[in-house]
């Protein structure tokens, strides 16, 4: 399996932490977490930025396991 962990950081503070679970066979589960409500608030922007950056990547490794599965080879990730 796969694990991804990553931060949406605003200067050198953490406002949102997300994270995910890829096992090899099955479904992934991720996480978003807000650690900082007001830095959030007045980083929407930026932070939803840093929110699709890692639904992209989360998908496009889905898309690799789910091809490696369909053609019976070892996991690509």
């Amino acid at each position: 399996s796969v694990s991804l962990s990553f931060q949406s950081m605003i200067e050198d503070k953490v406002a949102i932490y997300m994270s995910a679970q890829i096992p090899e066979n099955g479904k992934s589960n991720s996480n978003m977490t807000i650690q900082d409500l007001e830095l959030y608030e007045a980083n929407k922007t930026e932070c939803r930025k840093d929110m699709n950056e890692f639904n992209t990547m989360l998908w496009e490794l889905e898309d690799q396991n789910a091809k490696a599965e369909e053609s019976g080879t070892e996991e690509v990730v």
